[in-house]
């Protein structure tokens, strides 16, 4: 795989129905931009036939599965992705995290690999730029979302960033490397979608400019219902938060 590649991690626990939308999306923004890519999908144990879409998938895309035989969670399956993208990275190279429920807007990658590949170390697709926003969102998730995001953002400040809990970033593999191997197995230790928050907290020493592009998060165009428990995930940031300050 050559330097130029860009590196996508898709986490998929029962996308059967959005990953074939996913990846011609890819195949028609990037490869139709000449944008070489390549897409490693962790199957998370899922209970539809998300793993024989992949399989079939990974014939006609630039597409690696990594299987997990059981449901593990998010922090797993990111481990699973940011280790599978990063063997044989180079230090420059494009790691971009995205849904796989086709949520993420695949339109904007190019333009997140070449803030990357400007200088930058991070790149958020931010809803909390001009641009960006929520559309057809649930309410209990947006509440959850705008919550945390306005207590984290108070509590951990990090300059340039206003979206602390968004899936969808685009890493320089050096840095993200770097702090994996500073932090090891306490890389990322939450067992839900915080596991976003965390890993941007635990890159942050280890990235020197972290930007945002406007992103508007358009939840109308999941398939199917949300993988997220939202009173699970709210327990996982008190629960953060509260061992961060009690030491």
């Amino acid at each position: 795989m050559g330097r130029d590649v860009i590196r996508l991690i898709i986490p998929a626990y029962n996308e059967a129905a959005n990953l074939p939308g996913v990846l011609e999306r890819l195949r028609s923004t990037l490869a139709g931009g000449a944008e070489p890519y390549q897409v490693f999908a962790v199957e998370d144990g899922s209970s539809d036939d998300t793993a024989e879409v992949l399989r079939r998938l990974a014939r006609e895309h630039p597409l690696t599965p990594l299987f997990h035989e059981t449901n593990r969670g998010v922090a797993a399956a990111f481990r699973t992705g940011f280790a599978g993208a990063l063997a044989g990275a180079a230090d420059d190279d494009v790691v971009v995290l995205m849904e796989g429920d086709g949520t993420s807007a695949v339109e904007s990658i190019p333009a997140m690999a070449a803030r990357i590949r400007a200088g930058a170390d991070v790149v958020v697709a931010s809803r909390y730029r001009v641009g960006g926003g929520y559309r057809r969102f649930p309410l209990k998730r947006l509440i959850l979302s705008c919550g945390a995001n306005l207590v984290v953002s108070l509590l951990f400040p990090i300059p340039g960033v206003r979206d602390y809990t968004i899936f969808f970033r685009a890493y320089r593999a050096g840095p993200l490397k770097l702090a994996m191997a500073r932090h090891g197995d306490q890389f990322i230790t939450v067992d839900t979608f915080f596991a976003n928050v965390e890993v941007l907290l635990n890159l942050r020493p280890c990235a020197r400019r972290l930007e945002e592009i406007p992103f508007l998060y358009d939840y109308g165009r999941k398939q199917g219902k949300s993988g997220m428990k939202v009173w699970h995930n709210l327990r996982s940031y008190l629960g953060f938060i509260a061992r961060h300050f009690l030491g």
